[in-house]
């Protein structure tokens, strides 16, 4: 058992828990393109994930469909564990790990392809986060590392899957448009003008706007307008519950220890 989450897991976990209702928070300047308020940095600051695969647009150009397959692992444990999960069936490239608090006590992480996802049990007992692309375990391993602090009561299921991710489409002007995944973001991004319309909006607007601004929403030809909408919404302070920090600084990782898998 190592004693000490790994350091730039823990550092980008503790800068984002610190920045909510900042505009140094990076989920939230991802939540630009809804009308921010506090109840939803409330929610931001129950469950913090540093992976953007947890939110999946379906059927989007460029979304990714993640289809669960072999056997299933359920386990429950109090604290840091290594779950065990079997050696990958061929075809695998992800883990999709659900873990549900059964006490309201601490944090739990689990390991994805973009680093450590925490979820805080805090207030969400008997709920469940579900990480749709877990980490394969390591190479001459079959488990993975679930860290969690001391006292935190928790259940995971565990199965593998493999993900498979669809091309951005291109309109007649050369733009690219779906939605933002692990090759990076489109030219055009989705967006609902306030008119209630659904349609697309120029990235470099509609997620770097540095102050409220209007922007066009336009169809997927990207010159056709449908509507404006405001961004760059002016985050209001809410104050950090100290408690998110001090379950962060009490995380413990188990570390895997390597084997051959059978």
């Amino acid at each position: 058992m190592s004693q000490d989450m790994h350091p730039a897991a823990a550092e980008t976990i503790r800068a984002e828990l610190a920045a909510i209702g900042t505009g140094r928070s990076r989920l939230q300047q991802r939540q630009r393109r809804v009308r921010v308020t506090s109840s939803l940095i409330a929610v931001a600051a129950v469950a913090i994930t540093t992976s953007a695969a947890a939110i999946v647009a379906a059927g989007l150009p460029g979304s990714t469909t993640t289809s669960a397959f072999g056997k299933t692992t359920t386990t429950t444990y109090t604290g840091p564990a290594l779950i065990d999960i079997g050696r990958a069936p061929e075809g695998a490239d992800a883990v999709i790990v659900d873990i549900t608090c059964m006490n309201d006590v601490g944090m739990v992480t689990a390991p994805t392809d973009e680093g450590e996802a925490g979820f805080h049990c805090r207030d969400n007992r008997g709920r469940t986060a579900r990480f749709l692309n877990g980490q394969l375990p390591a190479v001459g391993t079959t488990t993975i590392s679930i860290g969690a602090s001391p006292g935190t009561q928790w259940k995971a299921t565990v199965q593998y899957a493999s993900a498979s991710t669809s091309d951005w489409a291109v309109n007649a002007n050369g733009q690219t448009y779906g939605v933002e995944n692990a090759s990076g973001h489109p030219d055009l991004v989705p967006a609902r003008a306030d008119n209630g319309r659904k349609g697309w909006a120029l990235f470099s607007q509609w997620y770097e706007a540095e102050k409220p601004e209007t922007v066009n929403v336009y169809e997927s030809d990207g010159t056709t307008v449908i509507g404006q909408a405001e961004v760059g919404v002016v985050l209001p302070e809410v104050p950090l519950d100290r408690r998110y920090i001090d379950d962060l600084d009490s995380l413990e990782t188990a570390t895997p220890t390597s084997r051959p898998a059978p």
